[in-house]
Parts: structure tokens; C-alpha cells; sequence
């Protein structure tokens, strides 16, 4: 698609927008979307047989030496525990919980869990850094956000949140045999409200995303240098030794170089490129690369958006989409993604500040004291992790 839109556009800023920041950023998330249908259809499968009112009873035990309540966990689970819910509702289905700190506590750690919105992200980044062990990995970020809601959840209820916990009670439902029909509208329910977004409101934060990666543009002076390095390669070329091939190979590749210069010169000139060096003071504590910082501002109105960021990021400037490599070849290309570095952006994003829309319903469920607390709360605890992984990674890599 990319190929076809650009081979029938002119160039310049349309074709360039369409490209990467409609058809790089959107397509990136829409790429993920069976993934998504099958994991929700296995969420709803087990909804619809009863038997995640049981989870509840026997995961009390654990929960309640965490200072949260059994009944936790169906916010967990809903909010992404397994792979694929949302923020949302996971924070609304905590209205079943009776005790208001236990309530508040699994509200501020419910967030925390892989939602779909995350899925994509971590799917692109475990192909691109760990394509043989992908289950592996993935099953491990799992656990990890199970381990770091519950310990953000025990210590919430060791300090803001003290109190008893309360007993469980509940009325288990029978077990029942999920329809086919029942299964399939559930999660067509849940499905088009994923695509729907990605065809709203990452469409339009996509394309906000590339507006800020691309003004202003290059000075011309600056256009006018690279252009002289392209006429300089040609130029040199014709005394370069070998066949005709072997010099049409060292062209492409020192065309490719400068054009790939070029382009993140001109990322960096941007508007986000200058907000990503505004924070990088910060953001090296921890490792984040510079299109990680701007991916993170932009996750913040809805996490799908770090995809379609990176997929814009490292789009911009190529020359020929046709020979563009998936985005997760090019992420692995980049030497910046050390092991210390990869490990320190999965924590950071699972942990870091809430979507908008989620960041609205805790307001609406609790106040906006709490809300405020969700953002600045998180955003302090996943920088925290983040710097010790990548400080601790480096000096033992």
C-alpha cells in the first residue's frame, strides 16, 4: 500500500503525510488486529463460561497479602491481565468492590496490566528484539505486570491506603457453555471499538504525530549541503575501481547514507525532535532512545499511538517506500536498542501514566486528587524502575 500510494503521489509534504503518517501510522496498528480478535475471543470464551467469578476465590488469598481483595482481579484481567483488554472498563467493573481503599488501590494498579493498546507495542518491539523467544518474552511481561501491580498495590496500602482488608463474599454463578454466536458478537463487540479507534483517533494523533516530526523543515542551506554530497558522490563515483554493478552498489549505499542523514537531521530540527532533546536530560538517566521519548509523549492521549510514532519516525526521509524494511527490522537495525535499553522501555510502558480516556474515568470514579495522582504517581515509579534496569543492565553488560 505504501508502495502504490507513493508511486502515484508527487512528491512533497502530501505524499510524505500519507505515507508515513497515515499509511506507516495507522497501518502499523491495524496490522496487529488479528492478534487482538484472538485474544479477545479467548477473554470472552472464558467470561461467558462462568469461570472467572471462581479466579476470584482463589486468588484471594494471594491478593488479600498484597493488601487488595479477590475481587481485584476481574478488574486486572479486564484491564489486560491477559493480553488484549482495556484500562476502561477495567477500571469501571472496580465499582463491585466494596472497601473504598481497596477500591482506589486496584483503580491506580489496574492500569498496569497489558492492555490491547500495550499488546501492539510489545508485539512489534519482542519481533523486532527477540523474534525466536517471542512467547517467551511476551508470557514474561506478563508476570512482570502482575508482580508490579500487586507490589505498587502493597505499597499504596502500606502508606496512602492503610487499612484492614475486607472478607470475601460472593455468589459463585453456575458454569455455562459458551455459544458460538455469543462468543462472536462479544468479540466483534470489543474488536471494532479497537479498529474504530484506529481509524479516529490515531488517525488524527498520527497525523498530528507527523506534522510535529516534520516542522519546520531543514533550513535551505542545510538541504543545499546535502545535495552537494549527493553531486559529490556522483561525481566521485566515475574513479571508483570495479564493475559497473560493484560502483552502482557503493552509489546506493552512499546515496542511502546521506539521505539517511538527512532525514534525522531533519526529525531532530522538528518540533518533536526539539521537545525529545528538551527531555533528554532526563529520559538518558534511563536509556530511552529519542524516538522512544517522543513515542511516550504521544502513547500519553492512547497507547496504540507509540506504534504508529515509531512507524512514522523511522519512515520519514526514505527515498523509495518500496524498499523499506517492516518496522521492526528497522528498530532491530538501530544499535541504540541495547539489551539495557529494550528492558527499560518494556518497563517504563508498562508502567508509565495512563491514557487520557482512562486518566478521565479514575476522575470519574474517584476524583480528580486520585486522577492526578494515577499520572504523576506511575510516571515516578516506571521512571524509577526504568533507571535502575538500564544503570544496574549497563554496568552488568
Amino acid at each position: 500500500m505504501v508502495y502504490t500510494a507513493g508511486s502515484l503521489l508527487p512528491d512533497g509534504l502530501l505524499k510524505s503525510m500519507i505515507t508515513s503518517g497515515v499509511i506507516d501510522g495507522v497501518g502499523a496498528v491495524m496490522g496487529f488486529t488479528p492478534l487482538i480478535l484472538i485474544m479477545f475471543s479467548m477473554l470472552v470464551f472464558l467470561e461467558d463460561l462462568g469461570y472467572m467469578a471462581r479466579v476470584s476465590y482463589m486468588v484471594d488469598r494471594v491478593f488479600r497479602s498484597f493488601g487488595l481483595h479477590g475481587m481485584s482481579i476481574m478488574p486486572f484481567i479486564m484491564s489486560g491481565g491477559l493480553p488484549g483488554g482495556c484500562a476502561v472498563p477495567g477500571v469501571m467493573t472496580c465499582r463491585t468492590l466494596r472497601s473504598p481503599k481497596e477500591r482506589i488501590a486496584t483503580i491506580l494498579t489496574a492500569p498496569f496490566m497489558i492492555c490491547g493498546a500495550k499488546t501492539t507495542a510489545y508485539l512489534m518491539l519482542v519481533r523486532a528484539f527477540y523474534p525466536d523467544n517471542a512467547t517467551t518474552v511476551m508470557f514474561c511481561l506478563v508476570l512482570v505486570s502482575w508482580v508490579l501491580a500487586l507490589c505498587f498495590g502493597r505499597l499504596l496500602r502500606w502508606t496512602a491506603l492503610k487499612g484492614e482488608s475486607t472478607p470475601f463474599v460472593m455468589e459463585l454463578p453456575p458454569y455455562r457453555i459458551p455459544t458460538l454466536h455469543g462468543v462472536a458478537i462479544h468479540t466483534w463487540d470489543r474488536v471494532w471499538e479497537y479498529v474504530k479507534k484506529a481509524g479516529t483517533v490515531i488517525l488524527a494523533l498520527s497525523i498530528l504525530m507527523w506534522a510535529l516530526m516534520t516542522f519546520p523543515q531543514l533550513p535551505a542551506e542545510r538541504v543545499a549541503a546535502f545535495e552537494s554530497q549527493r553531486i559529490e558522490v556522483a561525481e566521485q563515483s566515475t574513479a571508483w575501481s570495479g564493475t559497473a554493478e560493484e560502483k552502482e552498489v557503493r552509489v546506493a549505499e552512499a546515496l542511502a547514507k546521506i539521505s539517511y542523514d538527512e532525514g534525522e537531521e531533519a526529525l531532530m530540527y522538528s518540533y518533536a525532535g526539539r521537545l525529545s532533546e528538551a527531555i533528554s536530560p532526563v529520559t538518558d538517566v534511563a536509556g530511552f532512545p529519542w524516538q522512544a521519548n517522543i513515542a511516550f509523549i504521544g502513547a500519553f492521549a492512547a497507547k496504540e499511538v507509540f506504534v504508529s510514532t515509531m512507524s512514522t519516525a523511522y519512515s520519514l526521509g526514505e527515498e523509495d517506500p518500496e524498499e523499506a524494511l517492516p518496522l521492526s527490522k528497522k528498530i532491530a537495525a538501530d544499535k541504540a536498542w541495547t539489551t539495557p535499553v529494550i528492558w527499560s522501555v518494556f518497563i517504563f510502558l508498562m508502567v508509565y501514566v495512563p491514557c487520557m480516556v482512562t486518566v478521565a474515568v479514575i476522575a470519574r470514579e474517584t476524583n480528580w486528587k486520585w486522577a492526578t495522582f494515577s499520572v504523576f504517581g506511575s510516571l515516578t515509579f516506571g521512571y524509577t524502575l526504568s533507571v535502575i534496569i538500564y544503570q544496574v543492565g549497563n554496568l552488568l553488560v
